[in-house]
């Protein structure tokens, strides 16, 4: 722990002396560990890029800061200026957040919701009800013989949830959702007819926000 006390003392110094805008009480946590082996993937939500987002830490709102989530770890990150070391933020602080364009939500301790694991899930629609995306990583070792090293492989997994009526649902596409708000069942039938071939996460967002309006 003092090791990590020192890091930062000298990480905070190098942003003050570069006159960044970082709002300290968010890097309160440790040092995020880097992976001492071979890996192929991203152990990243979508990729290694550090998108600029908003943040709800311990009540207060951040913007500005440049975040990515670990989903190999359930860590969100934040990036300490230009050094490329990043503060896994207390996973308790943590409200909702935004990375780039997406919008993510903490689940842990009093924040939890009944039936599911705590973590860290994207929202894709929250109105009256909620639908959650969880994110995680399976991995599986390939053996490289030309370099006689052996590669970790991260490959992205996905679940939905539905959250309705304080019940949680797994949900596998849209005929899922058009089974659940079987009084709006025709129209998400027609809306499944009509966009064929669309991204799974923009077909169920629109589905929701079409049985939103509908109610």
């Amino acid at each position: 722990m003092k090791r990590y006390f020192t890091l930062l003392l000298v990480l905070l110094a190098h942003i003050a002396l570069q006159g960044q805008d970082f709002n300290f009480p968010v890097f309160r946590g440790e040092l995020a560990q880097r992976y001492n082996y071979p890996l192929e993937g991203t152990v990243y939500a979508y990729s290694d890029e550090f998108q600029e987002g908003t943040l709800e830490f311990n009540g207060k709102h951040y913007s500005g800061l440049m975040m990515n989530l670990n989903a190999h770890r359930n860590e969100l990150q934040v990036r300490i200026g230009t050094m490329g070391e990043s503060i896994a933020v207390k996973r308790s602080l943590v409200g909702d957040f935004t990375i780039g364009k997406r919008d993510f939500t903490a689940l842990y301790g009093e924040r939890g919701i009944k039936g599911l694991a705590e973590g860290y899930y994207q929202v894709l629609y929250r109105g009256k009800d909620m639908l959650l995306k969880e994110i995680y990583k399976s991995t599986n070792d390939r053996t490289d013989y030309v370099n006689n090293i052996t590669v970790k492989v991260f490959t992205t997994r996905t679940r939905y949830w539905l959250v309705k009526d304080g019940k949680v649902t797994g949900i596998r596409d849209g005929n899922d959702l058009a089974g659940i708000y079987w009084e709006h069942k025709d129209e998400v039938k027609r809306y499944l007819k009509g966009h064929k071939g669309e991204e799974k996460d923009v077909s169920l967002q629109a589905i929701m926000e079409l049985i939103e309006e509908g109610r």
